[in-house]
């Protein structure tokens, strides 16, 4: 009778700790992958947001209307509409896409926009998926939106047949952009700018949850990650922009913070180790994340111009 006690009170213990896995995993997923939501952990609160940082906003947002040209649309393989802003340059055949971070917008990167369009390129802005203007619901941390920013650039050839095109990414953008150069991309893109990107998710997912609630992946990042498969299927694992360096043939110059804790500096040395193309690196000190243009605008700004001269004359 006391060993039938004994495997009864284990028994209820597996379950009930299952179940608060699951429970523990579910609310991870929901508070991490749904950025337009006022619960999720990574977005700031208004509180949170200085005054200087609305005031820079502002400046961002009435810039973005002012020089904006138009806006696109294109329909996703899962049937979202997603919307870029566009700004035509000087230069017939020189293109940039500007891709924006994790709860971030794309009117966010006017400050790169507007240093593109000053060298004469022709800029599109997207919302990725789940943010800004753009429909959907769940973030995909670069999974789904490399696929949405390569019919981007479809779309683009389709207006410019000789496109000459580069890729900027910041955080999630840049995780996006090494993502795309994993596929079979067009030649009209030249070269990559990926500014403190991620190995992959299911890392990033992990530091941060170290970090910031001195828990382990396991249970929760684990059942959070049965829950992303099962309802989006987006297997943590499976977004990995290092594997796709790993198969790049399109040239990436990889920027990084070297006081970023969201994502961690070492992510640069074992992305740029990896990566199977023509690559350079430029780490700017002091800076946090996605603070690198910031801190060392001309020291960020020249490294760029040089590195994306060698490809587009």
């Amino acid at each position: 009778m006391g060993f039938e006690i004994i495997l009864t009170v284990i028994l209820i213990v597996v379950i009930v700790l299952f179940v608060l896995s699951f429970i523990g995993g579910f609310i991870m997923f929901d508070l991490t992958l749904k950025p337009k939501s006022d619960k999720n952990i990574f977005k700031k609160k208004e509180k949170d947001i200085t005054n200087e940082q609305k005031q820079l906003h502002e400046k961002l947002l009435s810039w973005t209307n002012d020089n904006m040209d138009s806006v696109w649309n294109i329909s996703t393989f899962d049937n979202l509409n997603l919307k870029a802003r566009y700004f035509k340059g000087t230069d017939e055949h020189k293109w940039v896409i500007v891709v924006h971070g994790y709860t971030s917008v794309g009117w966010h990167m006017s400050a790169f926009a507007k240093e593109y369009l000053s060298k004469g390129y022709s800029v599109l802005m997207p919302d990725l998926r789940g943010h800004g203007i753009s429909e959907g619901e769940y973030a995909t941390m670069g999974y789904y939106d490399s696929v949405d920013i390569i019919e981007w650039i479809y779309e683009i050839i389709k207006k410019d047949p000789e496109a000459c095109i580069v890729l900027h990414g910041v955080s999630m953008g840049a995780a996006t952009v090494m993502m795309v150069t994993g596929e079979d991309i067009p030649v009209h893109v030249k070269c990559v700018i990926e500014d403190c990107g991620y190995t992959s998710v299911w890392e990033v997912f992990k530091h941060n949850m170290k970090r910031m609630f001195k828990l382990p992946a396991f249970p929760i990042l684990y059942t959070a990650n049965i829950i992303s498969s099962a309802k989006i299927k987006m297997d943590f694992k499976e977004v990995s922009p290092l594997k796709a360096v790993s198969n790049s043939k399109t040239p990436i110059l990889f920027i990084h913070g070297d006081q970023d804790v969201l994502v961690p500096f070492k992510m640069l040395n074992i992305l740029y180790e990896n990566a199977s193309c023509e690559k350079d690196y430029l780490v700017i000190k002091e800076a946090v994340h996605g603070e690198a243009s910031a801190k060392e605008p001309d020291t960020y700004y020249e490294k760029v111009s040089g590195f994306i001269d060698k490809y587009i004359n």
